[in-house]
């Protein structure tokens, strides 16, 4: 019998989809070698990415947010593998165990456990875990805003 764990996967990160919206509107958006802002689903990974991962269909349910998920970033390791933005959404972030770092807009914050870091549309941002032994648990939470909001209503038509 085949058997896995984090450290054998190609991220190193333990990430579930626990609650998905069935329309998929906000972009995720990374920046190319020139410099410009691209999808990042317009680029191969090595890994299905989480973020086109469907839930199971009693977990695909939510009508306004687009994603609840739950990470676990090994030690010294980040949840993404580039900054990125979402030009159409806001997203909450919830410190759920350990401490890191995240670059918000440029800007390094220290965040712990019980932390939430409000991040606007368009702003770059990445967590990072800057313990040297334990976890750092997140979940993320990503709502749809302007565009976002208009994609999302004419999909439900």
């Amino acid at each position: 019998m085949p058997t896995a764990n984090w450290k054998t996967q190609v991220y190193g990160r333990v990430m579930s989809l626990l609650y998905n919206n069935p329309h998929r509107v906000v972009q995720y958006r990374v920046r190319d070698d020139q410099g410009n802002w691209v999808d990042r689903s317009s680029t191969p990974a090595p890994v299905r990415r989480l973020f086109e991962t469907e839930g199971p269909e009693e977990r695909t349910c939510l009508q306004t947010i687009q994603f609840v998920h739950h990470i676990l970033i090994p030690p010294e390791g980040r949840h993404v593998e580039e900054l990125h933005i979402h030009p159409d959404s806001e997203e909450l972030v919830v410190i759920t165990t350990g401490r890191g770092v995240m670059n918000l807009g440029g800007m390094p914050q220290a965040v712990s456990s019980g932390d939430v870091v409000y991040i606007p549309p368009s702003v770059e941002h990445e967590l990072r875990n800057v313990d040297t032994d334990e976890f750092l648990g997140a979940l993320f939470i990503n709502v749809p805003v302007g565009e976002g909001i208009r994609n999302l209503v004419a999909a439900q038509q």
